[in-house]
């Protein structure tokens, strides 16, 4: 079942909608701005529902939304250092709005953008479809490019399509940005969960939190292993005192393994598990959020900063080459 609310005006004036999307398991509300994920209840081990992303009550925080709560991230999720992107033989200029660097498309990029939206319900599934099309560099991107976002809720699991066809070639990598707190309505921070990374190396980081080397280091996080949180903020360890005394790197995936990511809130009983098509995921622990440690998210992505980390995996895209990843979110049923 699909519910459609309104949620208020930008500030010209277009009409932001929440779409709410419920069966047994799954509670979820969405807008047509940024594709932003609002609310997302799950129950816990005593069947209540409760709400486990980080999230604004007032259509004005997402106006501004500093931490990209539950948005659609791109043109390009992460980091471009100093902000320039060479394309073919063509190099553009990004505005920089992180450190010198580009982060998450700049300022004017795909989380802050009004979509169309189009419902559908069948066969036990509701789908919500969102488009945007996006001009010739808009936030400095080149190409016009028709991107589209599928959310479809079915059973205990929320999967998240995205589509991008540009006319000429560029560079595409998206991802969602939402906040993970298992314990339900933000109980308790998430040092007390249990985190499980299906990966085969992690990306060092310099202090930009650009990516520099792969590397595998059990001192870190020990790969395929669940781990309590609090254990992993916890240590002494340069990478973690890097970034805000926290994790915020990207972890090439072990692609042998059905899911990325597995996380365990004990309390709760609550539990999610993380499939995807993409090489990475970016983890981020909440290090610079206002509560430090609320949430954790799980950005699953091309390689960061990709033309000078891995310039070798780089993949153009264009009218004959579209672009084309999902991530899937799977909830137990308890």
């Amino acid at each position: 079942m699909i519910n459609k609310i309104n949620f208020g005006k930008t500030k010209d004036g277009k009409d932001i909608y929440i779409y709410n999307m419920k069966n047994n398991f799954l509670d979820i509300e969405i807008l047509n701005f940024g594709g932003i994920i609002k609310s997302l209840k799950t129950r816990d081990k005593n069947g209540v529902m409760e709400n486990i992303v980080l999230g604004y009550d007032n259509f004005k925080e997402y106006e501004k939304n500093p931490n990209y709560y539950g948005a659609i991230i791109g043109r390009v999720a992460g980091r471009i250092r100093d902000g320039k992107l060479k394309i073919e033989e063509t190099e553009y200029q990004l505005p920089c709005n992180n450190n010198g660097n580009t982060l998450h498309g700049g300022t004017d990029a795909l989380h802050n953008k009004v979509w169309n939206v189009e419902t559908i319900e069948e066969n036990e599934c509701s789908s919500l479809i969102l488009t945007y099309d996006s001009p010739h560099l808009e936030g400095g991107f080149p190409a016009n490019v028709k991107f589209k976002v599928i959310y479809t809720l079915k059973d205990n699991m929320l999967k998240i399509e995205y589509f991008a066809t540009p006319d000429r070639a560029t560079y595409i990598s998206l991802t969602n940005h939402s906040y993970f707190n298992l314990s339900g309505d933000m109980k308790r921070d998430i040092k007390s969960s249990l985190l499980k990374v299906n990966a085969l190396n992690f990306g060092i980081s310099d202090e930009r939190t650009l990516p520099l080397k792969l590397t595998k280091d059990d001192n870190f996080i020990k790969f395929g292993e669940f781990e309590n949180l609090e254990e992993i903020l916890d240590r002494k360890h340069p990478q973690l005192e890097i970034v805000g005394g926290g994790i915020d790197h990207v972890f090439e995936l072990d692609k042998t393994k059905e899911f990325a990511v597995e996380y365990i809130e004990k309390i709760s009983g609550r539990q999610l598990k993380v499939k995807t098509s993409e090489p990475t995921s970016i983890i981020y622990s909440g290090n610079f959020l206002d509560k430090k440690y609320e949430a954790i998210c799980f950005e699953t992505q091309d390689y960061p900063d990709i033309f000078n980390f891995i310039p070798e995996k780089a993949k153009i895209y264009d009218m004959e080459k579209p672009y084309y990843t999902f991530t899937e979110y799977h909830f137990n049923k308890k």
